[in-house]
């Protein structure tokens, strides 16, 4: 068996780092029929974003008590709820849309979005403003604000999901065809909670699929999967998978310059490696062993 190495000097430009290519010494091989291939051993870093453009997944909004609509643009990473949550936080700072406690200091924020662990769903809670519930000598505006606290009937901000974009099944709201308000009113009187209404899929990877260029297997679709694992670990942590048994997988015979492999998630779809330290180890079985 020939054993074949590919690593981080293998990485197609472009790719996001989740495309590699071998270039047989010599200018070339030719491969025979009955050859076949197999996954010996993958290492890697598990740095693939799961809030990222690629996905679509990235943007949200929310409609403040002013009646205007803000966009909340996530950068890439890899984000828990609760990183989702703070990040909505900071975009009302930078948008001054919270209250100053003035006896502590606290900034008090009037969406959260917090997983709920009980009843495995994501929970929006919506706060109502007027002046009676943050009266003007308990609470104060940041400096800067354009909006004023209510006098009267209260009015809650609005969480928007963008029928455009798939944040929606993030946080476990199915995502609409056209833009949806959560609250659907913006008028409650008391806190009000709601809840994702299908399971939340914070992390769209649920498994890296591994293809490669040469083979044709008639198992599978698409036809040049290799072999397929889940990640370990937590993000930013490093983890190897070894098969317990060479799953051979057969060429197709020709003569080749050089081949490609490629890791995409459990729909085939592009994925971000962030880190490119990987090394994949492929073993190629001739006809008479």
């Amino acid at each position: 068996m020939r054993t074949l190495i590919l690593n981080k000097s293998n990485v197609v430009q472009g790719s996001n780092n989740s495309e590699y290519q071998y270039n047989f010494p010599g200018g070339g091989i030719k491969l025979l029929q009955g050859e076949k291939i197999a996954l010996s051993s993958i290492t890697m870093f598990y740095s693939t974003p799961n809030i990222t453009s690629l996905y679509n997944n990235n943007k949200f909004q929310y409609l403040w008590i002013d009646g205007f609509t803000y966009d909340v643009n996530i950068p890439d990473g890899f984000y828990e709820v609760s990183n989702i949550n703070d990040f909505l936080h900071q975009t009302m700072i930078n948008n001054k849309h919270y209250l100053i406690e003035t006896a502590t200091g606290n900034f008090v924020y009037f969406l959260t979005l917090v997983a709920n662990n009980v009843t495995y769903k994501i929970d929006l809670t919506a706060f109502p403003i007027n002046t009676t519930i943050y009266p003007g000598a308990t609470y104060n505006l940041p400096a800067g604000a354009s909006w004023v606290v209510p006098v009267g009937a209260a009015i809650n901000p609005q969480l928007n999901i963008l029928g455009a974009y798939t944040f929606g099944t993030v946080i476990g709201f199915a995502n609409p065809s056209a833009n949806n308000l959560y609250p659907a009113v913006n008028n409650i009187t008391t806190t009000t909670i709601v809840s994702s209404t299908i399971t939340a899929q914070v992390s769209p990877l649920s498994t890296f699929t591994l293809k490669c260029s040469l083979v044709n297997n008639n198992y599978t679709i698409p036809n040049s999967i290799i072999y397929s694992f889940p990640p370990f670990g937590s993000f930013g942590s490093q983890f190897s998978v070894t098969p317990p048994e060479f799953s051979f997988i057969d060429i197709n015979a020709g003569n080749y310059a050089d081949f490609k492999v490629s890791i995409t998630d459990q729909n085939d779809r592009p994925i971000v490696i962030l880190d490119p330290d990987i090394t994949i180890l492929l073993v190629i079985k001739g006809l008479n062993e």
